[in-house]
């Protein structure tokens, strides 16, 4: 039977052309997604996204340590960085008789605005580190806070061969950065290599506290500790910085810490304006 005499007898045959197969369209057997295992999915997907975000970040932390960590270090000695004085660095800042810690003072608040410091910082280390006081000294790890330079000088010079000194506003590690100098002592000239060693240091590692931490000498591991250090500090010496508010500190140390300073910042304060007036009365 040729294919036009079926086409006749069949007439559903006639409707569809000889060289196609027609069946009927197979049922779907995709099940549709309960929208609770649609919630359940999306929700495991974002965690996924998360964890993958945490490992970058940590790839990307370990990477900048790293790199921080592999960065030219300034020499141990580098008194060839220590600027002259002129007289201009010294205009406005108070006269060689006022009181160390109105001197710290004004030499902490120069440094910071000639080096692009965050405001209050290099106060705030002065703080930490010598109680904002322009001659102080730790000889073998005792303190000493002599009133004048010249009672400094006689500490520093009488100090036995092996023992450290730590000198001046910012507490300058005198054996290795002063052999044979006084120049600590100047809080000027002390505060300015300060400031310029800090700005040199954040701009190489892009980070403050890591500027911080290479100034006091500590491990990684000691950061957090010198930071909250610092910060509570700052919180007196500026008290609207942020600059440090991503650490974890420990509020009751804080509060202590914060008190001490702010109790010597207010004495060097009250001596500065005692100063101006006995200035402006000569």
């Amino acid at each position: 039977m040729s294919a036009g005499q079926a086409a006749e007898r069949n007439p559903a045959a006639r409707s569809a052309p000889a060289h196609r197969n027609v069946s009927a369209p197979a049922r779907s057997t995709v099940r549709a997604t309960p929208p609770q295992d649609r919630r359940a999915s999306a929700t495991q997907t974002n965690r996924n996204s998360q964890a993958r975000v945490r490992v970058a970040s940590r790839t990307h932390q370990r990477t900048s340590v790293a790199r921080i960590q592999a960065q030219p270090r300034m020499r141990d000695a580098p008194h060839e960085l220590i600027p002259v004085i002129g007289p201009d660095m010294r205009a406005g800042m108070p006269s060689g008789d006022t009181s160390p810690r109105a001197a710290c003072l004004a030499a902490t608040r120069r440094a910071e605005e000639v080096h692009g410091l965050p405001q209050g910082l290099l106060t705030a280390i002065a703080l930490a580190e010598s109680g904002l006081h322009a001659y102080a000294l730790s000889i073998g790890g005792r303190a000493h806070f002599p009133e004048t330079e010249s009672a400094a000088r006689a500490l520093y010079s009488g100090a036995p061969a092996g023992r450290s000194i730590m000198a001046g506003c910012v507490q300058v590690n005198a054996r290795v950065h002063a052999r044979n100098s006084y120049w600590p002592l100047d809080p000027v000239r002390s505060a300015d290599w300060a400031g310029g060693i800090m700005a040199r240091w954040a701009a190489e590692t892009g980070s403050w506290s890591e500027a911080l931490r290479r100034w006091h000498g500590g491990s990684p591991a000691s950061t957090r500790r010198l930071v909250c250090r610092v910060r509570a500090k700052m919180e007196v010496t500026n008290p609207r910085s942020t600059l440090f508010d991503d650490y974890q500190c420990d509020s009751s140390q804080a509060e202590r810490t914060r008190r001490n300073g702010a109790a010597h910042l207010a004495t060097a304060e009250r001596q500065t304006r005692l100063a101006l007036a006995e200035h402006q009365s000569r």
